[in-house]
């Protein structure tokens, strides 16, 4: 028996199909894979977070993943600074020290009894020049109130008590009105001695006489002095005026 004729060519299997050769990767695409293993990684690990964060419960989208900051920033807290106290303020100055006629007013080496003040509206000066001595009018309306004092030298620097460079002093009426002494107080009679240019050595002892010029209704109450020129405000000694002579 003739076998049929086959009415469709026969079927032969494939040849198997041989596999790419493994070649290396060009730097752009090593460059290229990298990058995306790093990004899947990344999206991994948010989702993974977002998960446990989530009892497990799905999630729908991906959680960003939290960024830290790139610098350190200090928390801590610490105690605000103490109050500060007030500011410390300047001694006082010293207080002027009070006497009566009479009594020893001591002030920087020197000490002064005011013996007597008297009103004036004249006042004898020596005329150096001419060996003569001359008078002083105080004019309308004004008069001269002289302080007779004795002055001894405590210090330990000598000094002319009238001159320049003596006791520096001045006059209160009851108006608190301050007057300075006549110009030329060396010339004053009386002061031969006290502005002579032999100064009174320390533990010696000068008379000297003060004038001042000032309105004739003026009522002297206090006479003040310091121990040098220039110190008056440091060691101030005021004599208080109890009654005045006229002369």
């Amino acid at each position: 028996m003739i076998p049929p004729k086959p009415t469709d060519e026969p079927t032969f299997p494939a040849a198997p199909v041989a596999a790419p050769a493994r070649g290396r990767l060009s730097r752009r695409a090593a460059v290229l894979l990298a990058v995306w293993t790093v990004v899947v990684a990344g999206v991994s690990s948010a989702v993974t977070v977002a998960i446990v964060g989530n009892g497990g419960a799905e999630v729908t989208g991906t959680a960003a993943p939290t960024s830290s900051p790139s610098i350190w920033q200090d928390t801590r807290t610490y105690p605000d600074d103490a109050a500060q106290g007030p500011e410390e303020l300047a001694s006082p100055s010293p207080t002027a020290k009070s006497y009566a006629m009479g009594e020893k007013a001591k002030s920087s080496g020197a000490t002064v009894v005011v013996k007597k003040v008297r009103e004036s509206a004249t006042v004898t000066i020596n005329d150096h020049d001419s060996e003569t001595t001359k008078t002083l009018k105080a004019g309308a309306e004004a008069k001269y109130v002289i302080v007779e004092t004795t002055v001894y030298n405590d210090g330990t620097e000598s000094f002319d008590p009238a001159c320049a460079d003596g006791i520096s002093q001045g006059l209160i009426d009851a108006e608190g009105r301050n007057f300075d002494p006549i110009e030329n107080q060396y010339q004053v009679k009386g002061n031969e001695k006290a502005c002579s240019g032999e100064e009174v050595q320390p533990g010696f002892k000068r008379d000297a006489v003060f004038v001042y010029k000032v309105p004739a209704d003026a009522r002297a109450v206090q006479w003040a002095f310091s121990g040098s020129e220039g110190r008056v405000q440091d060691d101030l000694a005021i004599v208080t005026i109890t009654g005045t002579s006229s002369s």
